[in-house]
C-alpha cells in the first residue's frame, strides 16, 4: 500500500512519465521499485480514473515515454491511502513512516490517530520483547537480540513522543520539495 502512496504522491507535484515516477520513489524510499510494481499501479490508478495520460513524449531512438498526470479522484485516493490509521497496516515500518515524511498532506487530527495507532503497536511489541527476556537467560545470542529490539521500540516510543509534540507547534510555512521537507 505504501508505494500506491509514494507512486500517487510523486505525482502531486504535476505530471509525470513513469521512470521520472520511479526514480522520484526511489529517492524517497531509499529502495528499488520494480517495474512490475510500478506499471500495473499505474494501470490500476488509469482505470479507476485516478491519473489520466496526458501525452507521450518520444526521443529518437527510445521507446514513447507516457506522461500521467493525477486527477481529482486520485487526490481523493492519496489522502484516503494517508489517512488509514489501521494498526494491521501501521505495525510495519514502511508504513508507517511514509505516512509521517506526508503528514503535510493530513490534518493534526489524522497525524494524532497514526502516532497513537503506531504507539499501541509497538508498546505490545515492547511488552512482548520484555516478557521474553526472563525465559531467554539460556540463550545469550536471542536474549541480545531481544535487548536490541527493546532498545529499538523504547528509542520509537520517545521518537512517537517527539512527533506528537511538533504537532502542537505552529506549522512551519518553508516551501517543500517532493520529499515532503
Amino acid at each position: 500500500m505504501y508505494s500506491d502512496i509514494v507512486i500517487l504522491r510523486g505525482l502531486l507535484r504535476g505530471p509525470k512519465h513513469g521512470y521520472e515516477i520511479k526514480k522520484l520513489v526511489e529517492r524517497i524510499t531509499g529502495g528499488f521499485l520494480n517495474n512490475n510494481t510500478l506499471y500495473p499501479a499505474l494501470r490500476r490508478f488509469e482505470q479507476r480514473g485516478e491519473i489520466e495520460k496526458v501525452a507521450e513524449e518520444t526521443t529518437p531512438g527510445r521507446p514513447p515515454r507516457t506522461v500521467y498526470r493525477l486527477t481529482g479522484r486520485g487526490r481523493d485516493r492519496l489522502r484516503e491511502l494517508l489517512h488509514n490509521a489501521d494498526p494491521a497496516v501501521l505495525v510495519k515500518d514502511e508504513e508507517f513512516q511514509v505516512r509521517v515524511g506526508m503528514f503535510d498532506l493530513m490534518d493534526p487530527e489524522m497525524r494524532l490517530r497514526v502516532i497513537q495507532a503506531r504507539r499501541a503497536s509497538v508498546e505490545h511489541s515492547l511488552a512482548s520483547q520484555e516478557e521474553l527476556v526472563a525465559s531467554s537467560e539460556q540463550h545469550p545470542w536471542g536474549l541480545r537480540v531481544l535487548r536490541f529490539n527493546i532498545d529499538r521500540q523504547r528509542l520509537e516510543l520517545a521518537w512517537l513522543d517527539e512527533l506528537a509534540t511538533a504537532l502542537e507547534e505552529p506549522p512551519d510555512e518553508s516551501p517543500q520539495d517532493d520529499h515532503g521537507r
